[in-house]
């Protein structure tokens, strides 16, 4: 029996060309998951404000909104490998350069606001191009499982990650400079991976405007209720719940009176959990299950939001923060497998920049929730976010009942995906 469970819960990883490209993306995720520890340490030592973590994730925010769009279109129509080139190289320079003012004493604000502006705009490129160039590496029937197992890798760099940053920040000859510097040398291997992998493939454009390209992805989502239905859902949840981060500095220093480097552990248990349940869902991607087990992920998370909100002490917050990351593993692995079910494949680079958007409304109401944390205190603000959370997810449940039985629709008019002689 365990024999069975292993190899259909890493079925995907047989295939060597999506498992060369999982450990590339797993680790670039790795060095994200670091950023967003150090970053909202360098904000809040400068300032000593939640507002300032807040703002420093708004140029991410601002970027993902305004770009991603426009990255699904890019990464439907040009190939994938050649775009992972560029955007892996210009956030590895961007992170070397962030390291490099923070040692010279020249960081502020302003410039770390800036660097997640470009870390936005080029994300929102490699993301969607990246979860495309999956649907091209695996067949049909295992590319829930290999979208399933990319969001593991992603969940086991927020155990790994957090922990990484903590330790090499508490180092006096490190810091949180040799910290950025350490994940610009992350890059060097990820960029390595994509020498590794066959060229994608080069999508015919079949004489379509880039607008035009754009708008047949707005009406494939549209005309799939259950697609439209989990994409509203995500941003919607992200937007409400994932923001917590922004309040953790205040929140250890204000309310438990710890220092706000404790937040790397409070990230990491959550990481650990997160990790465990979305590896045990990972089989149960494709199955008919999926969506009732992502909407309870999604309640677990509003609930956790309580807890926390209440815990007393550190150790009730670590607790809190084991079952935060237990219901956003389960609902980030199986939306993203259900979104990606659901859409025609020669759409996925742009129903994956529209999910991608989840994210960038998540950096714009993370200066709101910091400043309202600011105002009105970091307990209360959870609150306001898990009320939102678990709003979302019964809105979501009610709508779902009606769609739930019948299969997929099919698209008459998806595009073909034929493979040419030549791509990159």
């Amino acid at each position: 029996m365990v024999g069975a469970w292993f190899a259909r819960t890493f079925k995907a990883l047989e295939y060597r060309d999506y498992r060369v490209l999982w450990i590339g993306t797993s680790l670039a995720f790795l060095a994200f998951m670091m950023s967003s520890v150090v970053q909202a340490v360098v904000a809040f030592d400068l300032t000593g404000r939640n507002g300032a973590v807040g703002f420093v994730s708004l140029g991410m925010g601002l970027a993902t909104i305004l770009v991603s769009p426009f990255g699904g279109v890019v990464a439907d129509r040009f190939p994938k490998r050649r775009m992972l080139f560029a955007g892996q190289t210009i956030i590895g320079l961007n992170f070397a350069a962030v390291g490099l003012l923070i040692i010279f004493d020249l960081i502020t604000i302003p410039l770390l606001a800036l660097s997640t502006l470009v870390m936005g705009a080029v994300f929102s490129f490699i993301g969607p191009a990246r979860q495309a160039w999956i649907g091209e590496l695996l067949p049909p029937k295992d590319l829930p499982n290999g979208i399933a197992l990319q969001q593991v890798g992603m969940t086991l760099t927020r155990v790994i990650g957090p922990f990484i940053a903590a330790g090499l920040i508490g180092l006096s000859f490190v810091g949180t400079g040799g910290t950025y510097l350490f994940m610009a040398g992350l890059f060097v291997f990820v960029i390595g991976s994509l020498a590794m992998l066959p060229p994608s493939r080069a999508v015919a454009r079949g004489g379509r405007s880039f607008r035009q390209d754009m708008a047949l992805g707005m009406r494939h989502i549209r005309e799939r209720k259950r697609l439209m239905l989990a994409v509203v859902t995500f941003i919607g949840v992200i937007m409400a719940g994932f923001s917590y981060f922004v309040v953790l500095p205040g929140f250890l220093e204000n309310e438990l009176g710890r220092s706000s480097k404790d937040m790397a552990l409070l990230m990491a248990a959550g990481a650990a959990s997160g990790f465990v349940v979305s590896l045990a869902v990972a089989g149960a991607a494709g199955s008919r299950h999926a969506w009732t087990l992502m909407a309870a992920g999604g309640a677990v998370l509003g609930l956790s939001l309580i807890l926390l909100a209440a815990a007393p002490n550190f150790a009730v917050a670590m607790l809190a923060m084991l079952a935060i990351g237990a219901g956003t593993g389960a609902f980030q692995v199986l939306n993203n497998a259900i979104v990606m079910r659901e859409a025609e494949p020669a759409y996925h680079g742009r129903v994956m920049s529209l999910t991608m958007l989840a994210w960038g409304v998540n950096g714009l109401v993370a200066y709101p929730f910091g400043a309202l944390a600011d105002r009105i205190g970091e307990r209360e603000t959870l609150g306001v976010m898990a009320a939102g959370v678990l709003a979302i997810i019964g809105a979501a449940w009610a709508a779902s009942v009606p769609l739930r039985p019948g299969a997929p629709a099919i698209d008459v008019e998806a595009e073909t995906l034929p493979r040419p002689a030549g791509g990159d």
